[in-house]
């Protein structure tokens, strides 16, 4: 979800030149298609290239962790270490991306000395891949946008591909995330201020999936009607407490209208999207 986004962003800015691996899409005509579980291959690639910085957003999602716990394991929690490893020998930053989903949501508010307590196999695996330290930076958030796959995981995902009229849309589940797109920019923004160590990426307001949905279905014409359900109570809200990006993030109905528009504007790449 995130890395084609990151990729798009990225390769529209002159002053970076820009090499992409991908499992098995090719996003550009220089993407190199390697699998991470092979890493000595990646290994050869990145030593050749030498860049200043790589970008993982690389991840096994919820339902992908439950299902293959041993692949999860690798991915979430055993590959950025190797990555923080090589970034070391050829003096590369690594800008790790993490989740709120490390948090079991119970509390709500966290703070990044908060530790974190989630009991799923994915929460638990990406809270073991994070990367703290004086040179590199993890990033924890949550994130909605398009989805190159048929197949996607996501809410925007669902919500585009539901054939229901009537839908459900959780009142007391809260949401402190942003879209792929504007996370691409938060990324500049943390290369260009250098920040490192541990970041919360949060406009440090709050919305609930129901909300969420609302504004989504603003941008097709209200396609659904979204009932409110209040059965599910979770709250994993992030707070920035470090306030170091020096850049106020758009309010979540400007995220998601402009999702909607980068999406109409790059209709090629969604077609799977019944909203042309």
């Amino acid at each position: 979800m995130l890395g084609h986004q990151v990729v798009h962003y990225f390769d529209s800015l002159e002053e970076y030149d820009i090499h992409d691996v991908s499992y098995q899409n090719q996003l550009r005509n220089k993407t190199e298609i390697i699998d991470v579980n092979q890493f000595d291959k990646l290994e050869k690639l990145i030593s050749k290239i030498k860049p200043n910085i790589i970008i993982n957003c690389i991840g096994i999602l919820i339902d992908g962790s439950e299902k293959d716990t041993k692949n999860a394991t690798y991915i979430n929690s055993h590959f950025p270490h190797l990555l923080k490893k090589l970034c070391h020998q050829i003096n590369t930053k690594l800008i790790h991306i993490s989740t709120d989903c490390v948090f079991s949501g119970n509390k709500g508010s966290y703070i990044e000395s908060d530790v974190p307590d989630s009991d799923t196999i994915y929460g638990k695996t990406k809270y073991n891949g994070e990367i703290i330290d004086e040179k590199n930076v993890t990033i924890r958030t949550s994130i909605i946008g398009p989805e190159l796959k048929s197949n996607g995981q996501g809410l925007l995902d669902w919500f585009l591909k539901e054939k229901n009229n009537t839908i459900e849309g959780y009142t007391n589940v809260i949401w402190t995330g942003v879209t792929t797109l504007e996370l691409s920019k938060i990324i500049k923004i943390v290369i260009d201020k250098k920040i490192t160590g541990l970041y919360h990426i949060s406009n440090n307001d709050i919305i609930s999936k129901y909300k969420l949905l609302k504004f989504f279905n603003n941008n097709i014409n209200q396609r659904f009607i979204i009932n409110k359900n209040e059965t599910i109570v979770n709250d994993k809200s992030l707070i920035d407490t470090r306030n170091e990006l020096g850049y106020v993030i758009p309010s979540y109905n400007e995220m998601v209208n402009s999702m909607f528009t980068n999406i109409l504007e790059n209709a090629d790449k969604y077609k799977h999207y019944d909203i042309f």
